[in-house]
């Protein structure tokens, strides 16, 4: 079935089992670009296990995943990015030599001063990976996952071990990238999500409670159940989760 001309990611009845648990259960959603979508859930979730799918690194077990609007396999991935939650650091490589490894897979001809300019590591290019910030070492991350302009962008967990300062860089960098192209991002930090993200997805339990515009998501939280906090009171109105010694448990 083909989609529509601005589809960017389409799934439909995704399931995903692992030795008979399912990490994922009739899972289907639409997003259209551009614009960044939080995907949002607690740990276990399922959110790591879903993008992988979407990334053409896992196939599911049941269901459909298209992609620009045709299914996959084959997989685009000359017009898609990827940020993974854990990043492979090369300790005895430069911030230089770096993005020109990455420069060269994607065939980007002075890539890799496109990198470290986007990154603002131009004046740290000469520096082991090793001894860069963990909010420099996600700029890197995110430039090089950028070098060759992909359409569609998908991050793990970007800014989950960084400072508050160092979060607000890359959502910062995140907002002007998704302007141009779509972004799809897991997160559990809520409020996070509050100030970056335009669609939501929530996901708990291997499950999709809700999906749709930000702005419609919170304002169908019914105002006696309002605490002043956005996504975070439509998150819990819609999954019916509280917290509870730091993890998400559900209520119903």
């Amino acid at each position: 079935m083909a989609g529509a001309p601005d589809e960017i990611v389409a799934v439909e009845s995704l399931t995903k089992t692992f030795g008979g648990v399912a990490a994922l259960s009739d899972v289907s959603f639409r997003v259209r670009g551009p614009g960044l979508v939080g995907i949002l859930g607690p740990n276990g979730a399922g959110k790591t296990t879903l993008l992988d799918i979407l990334e053409g690194l896992s196939e599911p077990t049941r269901g459909a995943v298209r992609v620009f609007g045709a299914p996959v396999p084959p997989y685009p991935r000359r017009r898609v990015g990827v940020v993974m939650q854990k990043e492979v650091q090369l300790e005895r490589c430069t911030t230089r030599e770096y993005a020109g490894l990455f420069a060269a897979i994607y065939g980007v001809k002075d890539g890799a001063g496109r990198i470290l300019e986007r990154a603002r590591l131009t004046p740290r290019a000469a520096v082991p990976m090793a001894r860069l910030s963990g909010g420099e070492a996600a700029r890197l991350f995110l430039a090089t996952a950028l070098v060759h302009e992909p359409e569609l962008l998908f991050l793990d967990e970007p800014t989950a071990p960084l400072d508050p300062a160092s979060k607000q860089e890359i959502g910062e960098m995140l907002r002007a990238v998704s302007r141009e192209r779509t972004v799809l991002m897991t997160t559990h930090d809520l409020r996070e999500a509050d100030g970056l993200c335009d669609h939501l997805l929530f996901l708990v339990g291997g499950k999709l409670r809700a999906s749709g515009p930000r702005d419609e998501l919170v304002a169908a939280v019914p105002e006696g159940r309002r605490s002043g906090l956005g996504v975070e009171d439509a998150f819990f109105h819609f999954c019916a989760v509280r917290m509870r010694h730091g993890e998400a448990e559900e209520t119903r």
